[in-house]
């Protein structure tokens, strides 16, 4: 029997999300919890 090439392992894409879309989605919560929270003094007055 002859000798075969021995086939590599395809690296499989890691699942880890793009560093634009969790910067976004940071500023994005930081923004939401900022207003909420603006809501929030504003009713008590501070």
């Amino acid at each position: 029997m002859g000798k075969q090439k021995k086939k590599r392992r395809r690296q499989k894409p890691t699942a880890r999300p793009n560093r634009l879309q969790v910067l976004a989605d940071t500023i994005l919560a930081g923004t939401i919890s900022g207003l909420i929270t603006a809501a929030i003094l504003k009713l008590l007055n501070w």
